[in-house]
């Protein structure tokens, strides 16, 4: 009785697995446009990948030029982004500068800040020392001391905050679409 339930599972389940769909495919990819456009900043050989979308703010230097350009991207069509009204031609691009767009560097934005403020604070708590309490002179210089070296660290972590990346056979800004 075994045998013969174990040989009408296998069969039964063959049947099914084997079956196509009683449904038509009602997409055809060939006629669909793109729902969403995204522009890709990519280093070949990597699953390093940083997606600008629209909306987002882009810092880029165009080629020829030393001045960087900054501002919202509008909208993507072919192999070119808008910006400020302004067709942007991927291969008019030279370097992409993204803030912010890593973890490392979302920690050392945070750091640098979190430094500067706390220098700030203790900056002014150390000139208050200083010249309230004519005993504690060297005690509020040595706490202004510190303080701006903790202001220096957080200007020193907010300089990385940035990355600038040349458009070579190294990095490559695409425009990726999906479906």
């Amino acid at each position: 009785m075994t045998r013969y339930f174990l040989i009408l599972l296998f069969l039964f389940l063959g049947v099914i697995g084997t079956c196509p769909a009683q449904t038509t495919d009602t997409v055809a990819a060939s006629t669909q446009e793109p729902s969403h456009r995204y522009l890709l900043l990519t280093k070949v050989g990597t699953a390093v990948r940083y997606r600008i979308y629209t909306g987002e703010n882009i810092t880029f230097q165009l080629v020829g030029e030393k001045q960087m350009r900054s501002g919202a991207v509008q909208g993507f069509r072919g192999n070119s982004f808008y910006v400020q009204g302004m067709e942007v031609p991927l291969k008019t691009v030279e370097k992409v500068r993204l803030r912010n767009h890593t973890g490392g560097r979302k920690v050392a934005n945070f750091g640098g800040s979190f430094l500067k403020t706390a220098g700030a604070v203790f900056t002014l708590v150390g000139a208050i020392n200083f010249f309230a309490n004519a005993d504690d002179r060297k005690d509020g210089l040595q706490t202004m001391g510190a303080a701006i070296t903790l202001y220096g660290a957080g200007i020193g972590l907010h300089a990385l905050r940035k990355g600038t990346y040349t458009l070579n056979s190294k990095w490559q800004l695409k425009i990726m679409e999906m479906y």
